[in-house]
């Protein structure tokens, strides 16, 4: 009887330990204000490896998206560290538009889901992705937070969790709109000089009051929040310009990434400024 007890006691403790390492999806790890953790999975056991960085604040705190606009700290994410798994393309939902009547800032707020995407790697070995992470994390005050955190995805094996929950991330980062209804048309430049460009964008939207635009420019350019200049039905045109007093890079060439939203919905479109568009 006493051996039977030993026993059941055994199997009672490996049901409530927690997840080990060979889980695909990981432990929360905890900082000021946030926590995150790691899902990751193949789609297929000999498929592409898939995964996603979940991220949690505590109410009325919020963290920063690729570009953070006027103020706050951009994520760094590094998974160097990682093993059967490089070359990681990170993906972004669009980000909340913050403006505090200093500065205007595109945040996350609650929480927000990174899906990640990393090159080919062997589906025959055990993969352990590990996670660096610093995050600005903000509410009246802003807090640096450096966060570790780890999982390993065991060869051939599929994760119907971790899957799913990293297809509703991928689900939610801008795509590729609808012709006609729901696009980013064009971008020009209309004015403003070398040190200050203006630009203007044409998009295509239902409701133009309800849209925002985003603007993501060379990391030596400063641009002002795009604001509403003119709509109408089913178009709409924004304006920005860019600070450039101190950049080194060339207009002529330079990238120019728009993302558009209109209540759940985002698309996203990569301008390359060519010599027509870089002239007052």
């Amino acid at each position: 009887m006493g051996y039977m007890s030993l026993r059941s006691v055994f199997f009672l403790s490996l049901l409530v330990l927690p997840a080990t390492a060979f889980a695909a999806t990981g432990d929360w790890v905890d900082g000021d204000h946030v926590r995150l953790r790691l899902v990751a999975t193949r789609a297929a056991p000999d498929g592409p490896l898939d995964a996603a960085i979940e991220i949690e604040l505590e109410p009325g705190w919020k963290t920063y998206w690729r570009s953070p606009g006027d103020a706050g700290i951009p994520p760094r994410l590094d998974f160097s560290a990682s093993a059967n798994a490089s070359g990681p393309t990170i993906d972004f939902p669009p980000p909340e538009r913050a403006d505090d009547g200093f500065a205007v800032s595109n945040v996350y707020h609650d929480r927000v889901v990174l899906p990640v995407r990393f090159a080919t790697s062997s589906a025959s070995t055990d993969t352990r992705i590990e996670l660096k992470a610093d995050l600005g994390v903000c509410d009246e005050v802003c807090v640096p937070v450096s966060l570790s955190a780890g999982v390993t995805v065991p060869a051939g094996e599929v994760d119907a969790a971790a899957a799913g929950e990293i297809a509703e991330a991928r689900a939610a980062v801008p795509g590729p709109g609808r012709p006609g209804q729901f696009e980013l048309l064009s971008l020009k430049r209309v004015g403003g000089t070398d040190a200050e460009p203006q630009f203007e964008a044409t998009v295509a939207v239902g409701d133009a009051k309800s849209s925002l635009l985003f603007a993501e420019t060379p990391a030596d350019w400063y641009p002002a929040p795009p604001a509403l200049l003119k709509a109408e039905t089913g178009k709409a045109v924004y304006t920005f310009a860019a600070d450039r007093k101190t950049a080194t890079s060339a207009i002529a060439g330079a990238e120019i990434r728009l993302t558009l939203t209109d209540g759940g919905e985002a698309t996203s479109r990569v301008f390359t400024l060519d010599a027509a568009s870089t002239s007052p």
